[in-house]
């Protein structure tokens, strides 16, 4: 294939270009060597003339490995030419020029193949300092080899560094028009285009970008990196970025008004669509898993159909590449997959466990279509289904929901709808054991209703009781070491719990619902929804966390729970109660973030379960109601369209959607099986 752009196949539907894959061979130095790269830095349409033009390489596999390769100067009209000695290492390749105070970027790629020319501009710097935000340091760029590699992906959904235009993702349905988030990525490009033309708007820019407590940033990457780790600007004062964007406004379309954050939401149903209908990727996206690559894998709860038809239980599950398309070999069929719930989880093993909760619209139980609700099934990473047509139904399975691994290999699945968990050992479906949680409830009446799972350092199992108001730690032998209740001391700290999470130090994160019933099957004890909250418990004695529960940042109706590689805690919202038809299109949900235990990684003075979001949630209109988040080696964090946010409960209510946050959260080492390990 010549150099520059080549057509791949995207995802379920359409055709996405990718491109700008630079050549990499052997170790080079400050420029004169034998390969040549040419280009031009432009503001808008116009060239820009006397930019100190330096090419880069970050050797991904080595621990100091970033390392300039050339530099040149831009003529009159804007246009360099670079030559230099390509790295035989692994790297990744970019590209900045500067004048003054201004600063423009580009990742331009990895690889053995580049365009023939390069274009560096504002929507190029934009691209770059949210894909790579978590790993730009000063005027480097430099983290975890997976997290970089998959990032120059990202970045291409955002620019295409070969013309400098707006990526085809950020810029077509489902994004483009159709939401608010191509506007927000050319509102930051037009920010950034305000301090191209002036000294002036790049002081403010780089004071924008000013971290809680630290002096403001040398360089305009480093700004627009820090923007997307504190994203939100307070109510009571102007918006800077906003007001930046709106001097000379060169890239359209753009905001109207000043958003909650200026994170960027890429929305992700499989191809170039929005509408549903029975060739749509997912329906009902549930859960997440990511493996050592940075591929994730979606359960989803209903099979794909039109908006006014009824939709049975999926047998389906969806891989996605790291940067959001339809990975190969998917959608995995086959292995037992029944109208998958929240239970989605890698063991150490590489191998894929689902649970098999059976989500399906009420008229699909009489049909032969209709849901088991008694397996879990498990895959290789290549969608090779492990289990059989009937899935795993050793141990008296009954409504699973969520499931998780321990670093053994043991396999933990809390059962919603027998008050019981039932343990694989070494993932073993044959030594399969149920352990009660409690008496034997009626048939169809679980009185507790386990519903997350999470596994701390030791091997014990946390499991949050939906109906009962508790959280069960069990040890890795199923012996009940605790029963934490829903009151502490006078306060009420757990409240129709759902999802859990466990952050690197072992303290335990629960989402209170207040709200839901957990329909396994029976859902007669709807709370009110009017104490919505999230409670830590600590590592250390299994109390509560001084100030539990926590409220703020825009919590409404919390389903799930994750933590990233600061210890920070998103909230997965799942928005306005009670779900049904509002009839009021101006709904949105809200992300919610909150302080972790390690304070050190929050802003000066907050304390543990302090709201970094604003009140308003991060909002955003590519987002529904959210069941569920995971964070990435690159640091974008995965969320759950699960919902629609104006629905019909009972007639296909489900979202076709996930959404990535790029580049908002401290990377990960994955898959993540126990406490998290940040990945730098």
């Amino acid at each position: 294939m010549s150099a520059g752009l080549r057509a791949v196949r995207w995802g379920w539907h359409g055709w996405c270009v990718l491109g700008l894959v630079a050549g990499l061979a052997g170790c080079g130095g400050g420029g004169g060597g034998g390969t040549q790269l040419d280009g031009t830095v432009r503001s808008g349409n116009a060239g820009l003339a006397n930019y100190t033009v330096s090419l880069y390489a970050n050797f991904v596999d080595r621990a100091d490995g970033w390392q300039r390769l050339a530099t040149s100067t831009t003529d009159s009209n804007g246009d360099f030419r670079l030559f230099y000695d390509p790295p035989a290492e692994r790297a990744v390749l970019v590209v900045e020029a500067e004048r003054g105070p201004a600063m423009l970027a580009s990742v331009i790629g990895t690889g053995d193949d580049r365009p023939a020319r390069v274009v560096v501009n504002e929507r190029t710097t934009v691209a770059t300092g949210n894909a790579f935000a978590q790993f730009v340091k000063g005027r480097s760029v430099t983290g975890n080899s997976v997290g970089m590699i998959n990032a120059v992906r990202m970045a291409q959904n955002l620019a295409d560094p070969a013309t400098g235009n707006a990526g085809v993702v950020v810029s077509r349905t489902p994004n483009g028009s159709e939401t608010t988030t191509y506007a927000t990525f050319n509102s930051l490009a037009n920010a950034v285009a305000a301090c191209v033309a002036g000294d002036g708007a790049c002081a403010a820019l780089l004071d924008a970008g000013r971290p809680p407590g630290g002096a403001a940033p040398d360089n305009i990457l480093q700004a627009l990196a820090n923007i997307v780790k504190q994203p939100s600007f307070p109510t009571s004062g102007p918006d800077p970025i906003f007001e930046l964007a709106r001097i000379d406004p060169l890239y359209q379309p753009a905001l109207a008004a000043r958003p909650t954050s200026w994170l960027i939401f890429l929305k992700i149903t499989g191809g170039f669509y929005s509408q549903q209908d029975s060739s749509n990727l997912m329906d009902g996206p549930g859960n997440f898993a990511i493996d050592e690559a940075g591929y994730v894998y979606v359960d989803t709860n209903y099979m794909p159909q039109p908006i006014g038809t009824y939709a049975c239980a999926s047998n389906r599950a969806v891989k996605l590449t790291p940067w959001g398309e339809n990975a190969p070999n998917s959608p995995f069929l086959g292995g037992g997959l029944s109208g998958q719930g929240f239970g989605v989880a890698f063991d150490p093993s590489n191998r894929l466990w689902i649970g098999n909760f059976g989500f399906q619209d009420p008229p699909c139980e009489f049909t032969p279509q209709a849901a088991t609700k008694n397996s879990v099934s498990a895959f290789a990473r290549d969608g090779t289904a492990l289990s059989g047509p009937q899935g795993y139904t050793q141990g008296n399975i009954s409504w699973p929901q969520g499931i998780v691994s321990d670093r053994q290999g043991n396999v933990w699945i809390a059962s919603c709808g027998n008050d019981s968990v039932t343990l694989y050992p070494q993932g073993d479906p044959a030594q399969a054991r149920n352990i009660a949680l409690g008496p034997t409830p009626p048939a169809g009446q679980p009185a507790l209703k386990p519903f997350g799972t999470v596994v701390d350092a030791q091997g014990n199992l946390w499991v949050t009781a939906n109906k009962a108001n508790a959280m069960y730690v069990l040890a890795p032998s199923g012996a009940i070491l605790d029963v934490l209740p829903g009151t502490y001391q006078g306060r009420n700290v757990i409240s129709k719990p759902i999802g859990n999470a466990i952050d690197s130090r072992g303290n335990v994160w629960v989402a209170n619902s207040d709200w839901l019933d957990s329909p396994c099957p029976t859902r007669n004890d709807l709370g009110n929804a009017a104490h919505p909250s999230v409670t830590m418990y600590r590592a250390s004695d299994r109390t509560p966390q001084p100030g539990s529960p926590f409220n703020g940042g825009g919590i409404t109706l919390p389903w799930g729970v994750t933590v990233d590689g600061d210890d920070t805690v998103w909230v997965l919202n799942f928005g306005a109660t009670p779900p049904g038809p509002h009839n009021d299109p101006s709904l949105v949900t809200g992300l919610s973030r909150l302080c972790g235990a390690d304070t050190s990684k929050c802003a000066p003075g907050m304390q543990t379960g302090d709201p970094i979001s604003p009140p308003t949630g991060y909002q955003s209109d590519a987002l529904q109601r959210m069941t569920a988040g995971a964070v990435d080696p690159s640091g974008n964090l995965w969320v759950t369209n699960n919902w629609k946010i104006d629905v019909d409960a009972f007639q296909n209510p489900g979202g076709n959607a996930v959404v990535i946050v790029v580049g908002a959260a401290a990377p990960l080492k994955t898959p993540v099986i126990g406490p998290p390990v940040p990945l730098r």
